[in-house]
């Protein structure tokens, strides 16, 4: 483990919040290309412990990796923000959407937050029918108007997009660009050789099924994490859930990858400044990246004044009070109960916290929100 001795007081804490929930987790930070928080604690399952080698399903954490291969193509003007979708996708253009410019996708306004189609298992994970659902299928509302959140789409739209430009599934074009080169257990679609050191996810029990009537808000939105019941049980069920193999072998970008907090910690870092002979993104494209374009109530939510997450291009971007990153320069992205992975070119910071254990509910990120608000504090 490493705990640089600034950072003291940043670990104590992630000591204490692991010793009062089961399962393990994992802290990291690096600062100027340097790791200065390696941490981890608590058990897998069984009383396997936790280790540097255990990684866990990420959820929409992958939603930042993926949204880094899209600015790297933006970076090297293979992928045009203003341009059309279909004009790297062409089957795209069906159902009123050959208009959708790229930058749409990444800002969750395309209209495409769930499938009108229940999807099965088979469907989810066959590497073309969800694609394929997406191309075909008449938006949820006007793009552009508003936005909503593309909980499991998000990824398939972008991966779509590497695809069709590097010939490279997201999955592989992530290896290659970034992993390997890295050197950091990362994977979207994790390998059947590589299972050994996966944390089995573990809910605190209170996420249920939702059961709304067709096309209401709350159908849609439930149906946006489902794909219309084959995921009702996210954690808790081996057959529905990101438990089964099926799903997590599966390349899903948006919220499938697997890592732990060092390698998430150590891609961002690289985001910012060159680590191992790599630098991913310059400066000015991070700059881009950050102006915030998704703000406020997300379509299909309650409208009730609620501050909401907030989106630059593809990257979560800081919300003071709600979503707090160290800043403007921060980029990334959280996951689902509890997980946080960022960058800030400013501070020249990598930072990631993993968890196998999940939390649901309106608290659901306060573990990952209490650790960001001292690394704040210490660097300021």
């Amino acid at each position: 483990m490493t705990i640089d001795s600034r950072f003291q007081e940043l670990a104590e804490l992630f000591f204490e919040q692991g010793s009062s929930v089961p399962g393990g987790s994992s802290l990291a930070v690096f600062e100027d290309g340097k790791p200065v928080v390696n941490l981890w604690q608590g058990e897998t399952v069984g009383g396997k412990p936790w280790n540097a080698d255990t990684v866990s399903v990420i959820f929409s954490c992958t939603k930042g990796l993926a949204s880094i291969l899209a600015h790297r193509l933006i970076q090297e003007g293979k992928l045009d923000l203003e341009q059309k979708v279909s004009y790297y996708w062409p089957e795209f253009a069906q159902a009123g959407k050959q208009n959708i410019p790229v930058k749409w996708l990444l800002q969750h306004k395309a209209g495409l937050s769930a499938t009108r189609r229940d999807l099965t298992m088979d469907e989810i994970t066959d590497g073309h029918t969800l694609e394929d659902e997406l191309a075909a299928q008449e938006p949820l509302w006007e793009p552009g108007t508003a936005h909503g959140y593309h909980a499991l789409t998000f990824g398939t739209l972008i991966g779509k997009l590497v695809h069709n430009i590097t010939g490279k599934t997201a999955g592989k074009y992530f290896a290659e660009l970034i992993a390997e080169p890295l050197g950091v257990d990362a994977w979207i679609g994790l390998p059947k050789d590589k299972f050994a050191n996966l944390a089995p996810l573990i809910s605190d029990g209170n996420r249920q099924a939702v059961v709304a009537e067709p096309n209401t808000d709350l159908y849609w939105q439930a149906k946006a994490m489902t794909f219309g019941g084959a995921l009702n049980h996210l954690v808790e069920s081996y057959e529905t859930g990101f438990n089964n193999p099926q799903l997590v072998s599966a390349e899903l970008p948006g919220a499938g990858g697997v890592s732990n907090a060092f390698g998430l910690a150590k891609i961002y870092s690289a985001a910012v400044t060159e680590m191992n002979g790599v630098r991913l993104l310059e400066d000015e494209t991070l700059r881009a990246a950050v102006v915030p374009q998704s703000t406020g109530p997300l379509k299909f939510e309650p409208q009730d004044g609620t501050w909401f997450p907030a989106w630059g291009n593809g990257f979560m971007v800081d919300v003071p009070g709600l979503k707090d990153l160290l800043g403007p320069s921060s980029f990334g992205h959280d996951g689902l109960g509890g997980q946080n992975a960022f960058g800030d070119f400013e501070h020249q910071v990598g930072f990631a916290y993993t968890s196998n254990y999940l939390l649901s509910g309106a608290d659901d990120q306060w573990r990952q929100q209490v650790l960001i608000r001292k690394l704040k504090e210490i660097l300021n």
